[in-house]
């Protein structure tokens, strides 16, 4: 009983503590200012603008051209003979204006509009001028979309197809001279016709990306010579070098030629040769030159030994047959010692033991 008691007071203490709490915090959730509907931007209908909406009101009142969309005022009275009152986006906005515009460029192009007040009867016209402006040659990413006009979303866009349109109307044969035009002028359709020999010359010429940006099908014209400085200008006898298969000035050179003669200068050679006497001719008619001949005087060795101080080494040796040794073939040395062309009598065999 005690503790259901204590557990009893504990809940009641906390509940109370959290109740206190939740009492006392006084912050706000968030930082967000909530405006009321009489502080709220509004759009031309007076519909209020918040979040993205107020956002995406923004970017389109920034595109907005009050200058074009004057423009378009008056090319639809111009066309349509009706009288525009209020802003563009109220006077277009039921769908009639834009009906009676498509009919009078191309009467039966667009159905009749509702006369009705009705929303949805209005957004049809709409629809209805759309569907006509496709059957007059405007591309279908030109056309706006029904809520853009209708709840005055992006008018800009709305411009942009009315300019679509006047582009092509302009070319329609329904399309009267007294009528102004609005938007950009298309251009003239302009069919060329060639005969076979042009069409011929066309497929052998050379591309557009063979060309290059010189316009030519080689390198001429690459490189801008107009500043180049003439550096042959001053120099003198070089007129029609190398244009009649002479020797450019850059092959003859400093000396002139067109080979290396001249090109070392011998004007300071010393005549090593000039005082030698006895050497005029040589080497001119087949015999042999001062340096051939040698000191001795002689093309050959004849004479390059000085033999007068030989001694006769065998002039004292005394023996027979020594006169007439080497004359039948065998030399001395030949023979040895022991007097014979052989090794008999060599080794002494007498006291040799059977």
């Amino acid at each position: 009983g005690s503790l259901a008691a204590e557990a009893h007071t504990t809940m009641t203490d906390t509940s109370w503590t959290t109740k206190t709490a939740a009492a006392q915090d006084t912050r706000p959730v968030s930082s967000a200012v909530h405006t009321g509907y009489d502080a709220a931007e509004k759009t031309e209908d007076g519909i209020p603008l918040y979040g993205m909406d107020k956002e995406l009101a923004a970017k389109a009142a920034a595109k907005r051209d009050p200058k074009k969309e004057q423009e378009a005022r008056g090319w639809i009275e111009a066309l349509t003979g009706m009288s525009l009152d209020g802003t563009l986006q109220e006077a277009l906005k039921s769908g009639i204006v834009l009906c009676a515009l498509a009919s009078a460029i191309k009467p039966g192009v667009c159905k009749k509009a509702s006369t009705m007040a009705m929303p949805f009867k209005q957004m049809e016209n709409i629809s209805n001028f759309l569907d006509a402006c496709t059957k007059l040659g405007v591309g279908k990413h030109d056309l706006f979309q029904t809520v853009n006009l209708y709840e005055n979303k992006d008018m800009n866009s709305v411009l942009l197809t009315l300019e679509a349109l006047g582009r092509v109307a302009s070319k329609m044969p329904d399309y009267k001279q007294e009528w102004p035009t609005f938007g950009a002028k298309l251009a003239d359709k302009s069919v060329r016709h060639f005969d076979n020999e042009t069409l011929a010359k066309g497929k052998a010429a050379q591309t557009f990306i063979g060309r290059g940006s010189t316009g030519q099908a080689n390198q001429s014209g690459m490189v801008d010579t107009s500043r180049n400085i003439g550096k042959m200008d001053h120099v003198k006898g070089v007129e029609k070098l190398g244009g009649d298969g002479s020797v450019t000035a850059v092959g003859m050179g400093s000396h002139g030629h067109a080979s290396q003669a001249g090109t070392v200068d011998t004007s300071r050679n010393i005549g090593k040769m000039d005082k030698v006497k006895g050497v005029e001719g040589f080497g001119k008619d087949g015999t042999a030159t001062a340096v051939g001949m040698g000191s001795h005087g002689h093309a050959s060795q004849a004479g390059t030994f000085d033999t007068s101080k030989d001694i006769d080494k065998m002039k004292n040796v005394k023996g027979d047959g020594v006169d007439e040794l080497g004359k039948e073939g065998i030399s001395a040395i030949n023979l040895g010692s022991t007097g014979l062309a052989s090794q008999s009598g060599m080794y002494d065999t007498s006291k040799d033991i059977d």
